[in-house]
């Protein structure tokens, strides 16, 4: 989370949410799992890693590219 600003900006906007916001800890737990199916994607099926399609599952991030 402190070296990848998409990790960065998913644990803001899970901690910050208007709907069932998550404490710092859940949060860190929730991208540790996100980050765990990453690289099971990554080692096992050769996909490569894309901050864009990551986000695009968040609205508010769904059009605005992420800065880097």
């Amino acid at each position: 989370m402190a070296k990848n600003p998409a990790f960065k900006a998913l644990h803001e906007y899970y901690t910050t949410r208007p709907d069932n916001p998550l404490k710092k800890m859940q949060s860190l737990i929730a991208l540790c799992n996100k980050l765990i199916r990453i690289l099971f994607g990554i080692l096992k099926k050769g996909h490569a890693f894309c901050e864009d399609k990551m986000l695009a599952d968040i609205p508010r991030f769904a059009s605005e590219p992420v800065a880097a």
